[in-house]
């Protein structure tokens, strides 16, 4: 019997001792990874709606029983010139969120997929750039100010087909066509995934706006 207890207190030590540790290190890790995060976002916004002067808070609206989150654009005059559409999907291995920045009428200017933990080598490629973006390129590109490198070079190639795309363009194929989005290979379903996260909320938010609900 004093066994059983000796042991039991040990583990519930044990135990204790790994709770206060895993605590203390979500606390140091939260900061840092909200950080990280709120600069992936203010980023992809750049990139998602180049010619944005400025971006809304934060608005969320209700339809067809899903919530979509948005952002809105604007001029230097303070016009609304398009919106920026946040959503989150299943894809094969993990969460996938996107932000896809449209026009008023739901033509795809640009994305950016915020998150992702796909395959490495498949899924992952989502994030991969263009293939010119060679060794070399980098190396030289450490050495050039901002200026001198081009937007497109900062886009996933996968992710910059779907920049002049309207919601019914936005269907996965396996070959290439300049209508549509090329899958990834061998990774269908993370393209299948991204695609659904870029035009699904479209379609909700242009059927939302045409209600007034916005």
């Amino acid at each position: 019997m004093k066994t059983i207890l000796h042991y039991g207190l040990v583990l519930l030590i044990i135990a204790g001792v790994a709770g206060v540790g895993l605590s203390l290190v979500d606390r140091i890790t939260k900061e840092p990874i909200q950080a990280a995060q709120a600069k992936r976002l203010e980023e992809g916004q750049k990139l998602a709606f180049p010619s944005a002067s400025s971006f809304g808070e934060l608005k969320k609206v209700e339809t067809e029983g899903k919530t979509i989150s948005y952002y809105e654009v604007f001029d230097e005059s303070k016009n609304v010139i398009g919106y920026e559409l946040l959503y989150q999907v299943g894809g094969y291995q993990s969460q996938i969120k996107v932000l896809s920045g449209i026009e008023p009428d739901g033509k795809v200017v640009a994305i950016r997929v915020l998150e992702q933990a796909e395959t490495p080598g498949l899924g992952a490629e989502v994030d991969a750039l263009p293939s010119n973006d060679t060794i070399l390129s980098a190396i030289k590109g450490l050495f050039s100010s901002k200026e001198e490198k081009s937007e497109e070079s900062q886009i996933p190639w996968f992710q910059a087909q779907f920049s002049g795309k309207t919601p019914e363009d936005l269907i996965v194929v396996k070959t290439k066509d300049p209508k549509h989005i090329t899958a990834l290979s061998g990774a269908t379903i993370t393209s299948t995934a991204v695609t659904k996260a870029v035009k699904e909320p479209i379609e909700l938010f242009l059927k939302a706006k045409a209600e007034g609900q916005l």
